[in-house]
């Protein structure tokens, strides 16, 4: 088929950050389909590049994690309307793959299907509107009426709706989407992230020589919630000086997160550039654990965190502060643990136990790896994924 893939936040494994639009459009691609990508850059005008066979057109929209929020919402929209009428320009695909975050990427399916009768997926990667609701950026009754309509209206008028958890997909059920739902949470390149020891060479790139390297890597903006971490890292500066912390990315809260690192005169926090695919490899390698964070907010614990997949292939277990799916997953599994954000001395009770009793970290790593093939696989997902176009077209 000739697939039109939707995805205003488009990266390679050179670039860095979320791959999932990468591997799934690779997936395609390697299934026969004839796909091309629309995603935006930072540029001032459109360009064009064929990757891993697909094409990627990049439409001139400027987007930063550092922008506010209605800042973001002019983006989302001019990406809409811009991909829209690109869209219109090219032949006319068979099937359209919408992918949110944003749910204004909506706009453009709506669009297609009504104006040139082409179907949609809708691909759901972050509940909206209900989370910027629960996060208070939406205040006003009746915006959010309006946006919870567009929601329904988008599941009903989808062929079908891609959710990245098992409880996205149950509350989508209930939202219009019922009977056309499919879970298929972020993948793991088990391929490339592997488990691989710590080298002298690797320990001295990132200056982790020693003691206990608990990272976080990913956007730093208000949603994750990272001042949790600071403050483990002041309750553990406290007690012991052999636990470092390493807070790798880029975002609206960085600049804060700096300032209060210093404020409380924290001593092992670093604060790392975003880093590609084959440095987050090495990262992870000179990593013990790998630390996820978000708000405490209900709907957050529905989300499939792609650094979960990562650490979980290279073998690296896992601490949340967010109870849900997730923190379930790695409990049941001994692949990780969940300490609450509000209580740093239980992380740092966790983190010393490991850190006094290494072979307990060696059996979670093993874990870790185990589960990441169990249920993320990359090639596994890819070949359910690709399924969902054959059963559609029956």
């Amino acid at each position: 088929m000739k697939l039109l893939y939707l995805y205003q936040f488009f990266r390679t494994p050179d670039e860095g950050g979320i791959l999932r639009s990468y591997y799934l459009a690779t997936a395609l691609a390697e299934a026969g389909h004839e796909v091309t990508v629309l995603t935006t850059h930072q540029g001032k005008e459109l360009r064009e590049k064929e990757v891993n066979g697909f094409v990627v057109h990049y439409l001139p929209v400027a987007y930063q994690q550092r922008f506010g929020f209605a800042r973001r919402v002019v983006s989302y929209l001019k990406f809409a309307g811009c991909a829209l009428l690109h869209a219109l320009r090219l032949p006319r695909p068979d099937r359209v793959y919408a992918a949110s975050v944003p749910l204004t990427v909506g706009l453009t399916a709506l669009g297609l299907r009504a104006l040139r009768g082409v179907p949609y997926f809708f691909e759901v990667g972050d509940l909206w509107p209900q989370t910027p609701v629960e996060l208070g950026v939406i205040r006003n009754q009746l915006l959010r009426i309006l946006l919870e309509a567009f929601e329904k209206r988008l599941y009903r008028r989808a062929e079908a709706i891609v959710a990245v958890s098992p409880p996205m997909q149950a509350l989508i059920e209930r939202r219009g989407g019922a009977g056309k739902t499919y879970c298929l949470p972020n993948l793991a390149d088990c391929g490339f992230f592997r488990p691989e020891p710590k080298t002298p060479a690797v320990q001295a790139r990132f200056d982790t020589g020693g003691g206990l390297v608990v990272t976080y890597f990913g956007a730093m903006g208000r949603i994750v919630g990272l001042e949790a971490l600071l403050q483990v890292a002041r309750f553990c500066q406290q007690h012991t000086a052999v636990i470092r912390f390493l807070l790798v990315g880029d975002g609206s809260e960085k600049r804060r997160l700096q300032c209060l690192a210093a404020d409380w005169g924290l001593q092992n926090v670093r604060f790392l550039e975003p880093q590609n695919q084959p440095a987050l490899r090495d990262l992870l390698a000179t990593t013990d654990v790998v630390y996820v964070s978000f708000l405490p907010l209900p709907v957050l614990q529905t989300n499939s965190p792609n650094k979960l997949a990562d650490a979980l292939a290279a073998g690296r277990p896992v601490l949340t502060n967010l109870p849900g799916w997730h923190a379930d997953l790695l409990l049941t599994h001994g692949a990780g643990w969940y300490a609450p954000p509000d209580r740093p001395e239980t992380a740092w009770k966790i983190l010393a136990s490991l850190l006094n009793h290494p072979e307990q970290l060696t059996l979670a790593g093993n874990r870790a790896r185990q589960l990441a093939e169990r249920e993320f696989d990359r090639q596994t997902l890819s070949v359910r994924f690709t399924a969902l176009f054959t059963q559609t077209a029956t």
